[in-house]
């Protein structure tokens, strides 16, 4: 673990605390991905989930549910590490993203007092330092992302570090939807894979099985930022794994 040069995390569409606390537990879980786009979690709900991630020392991102200046600013407000991108197809996509995020001159993001700022107690060290410190992470899962790939990571404003790849809805942009034995998807991935490494960007995923084979075969097919498992997978697959047993 001492010289890995990957990420490891998970995901969480439940807002419980003693759930989010149990993820927290875990030494090898370096970040949590509250998950705003399938998921009922209010923004209250992703402001206290986000303080408890931090007090762990560990990163809290946000899958929002879509690039809204409204949601953007609440959840960065509450004090979020970074944010997760859904369906981003084009450089005007990315655009307008890190327009609503980033402070001026690269965004136009308002400032306040708020909890990110320890309600202005750290607000001129939070504000200087917030555009080099965040993360801005554009899923990739529809065909179109692909064909702009280049665009989206290399665009106007700033250089794009780790991109995600949505299989799901990827598989659905190609008519396909699941099928992952299928060669138009497996052709995706390859190009996604060859874009990675000539543009020198981060692959990440979110795998929401609770799979240890299939973690080693991402680390080896050179995923950087891995969301491994989710909360309702985890707690599906131990409840299987009990009851199925007894009969």
């Amino acid at each position: 673990m001492k010289n890995k040069n990957y990420r490891i995390g998970s995901w969480v569409t439940f807002y419980h605390h003693s759930i989010l606390e149990i993820f927290l537990l875990q030494k090898n879980i370096e970040f949590i991905v509250i998950d705003r786009e399938h998921s009922p979690i209010s923004y209250l709900e992703s402001e206290i989930m986000i303080d408890m991630i931090k007090s762990r020392n560990k990163k809290a991102f946000v899958r929002i549910s879509s690039i809204n200046i409204t949601e953007i600013k609440k959840v960065l407000d509450s004090g979020a590490d970074g944010i997760i991108l859904p369906m981003v197809k084009n450089e005007k996509d990315i655009l307008q993203a890190i327009d609503f995020a980033f402070f001026p001159p690269i965004g136009s993001r308002s400032y306040s007092l708020g909890k990110c700022t320890k309600y202005g107690k750290n607000f001129s060290n939070y504000t200087k330092k917030f555009n080099k410190k965040f993360e801005i992470i554009p899923i990739i899962e529809h065909y179109q992302g692909i064909n702009n790939f280049e665009q989206i990571v290399n665009n106007k404003k700033i250089k794009i570090k780790t991109i995600m790849v949505g299989p799901y809805d990827l598989s659905g942009s190609l008519n396909i939807p699941g099928d992952f034995d299928n060669k138009k998807f497996k052709n995706s991935m390859r190009e996604i894979d060859k874009l990675c490494d000539k543009l020198r960007v981060n692959k990440g995923i979110h795998y929401p099985l609770n799979d240890k084979k299939n973690l080693k075969k991402l680390i080896k097919s050179n995923f950087r930022f891995i969301a491994f498992g989710m909360d309702s997978q985890f707690l599906l697959q131990s409840l299987n794994d009990t009851f199925d047993k007894i009969n």
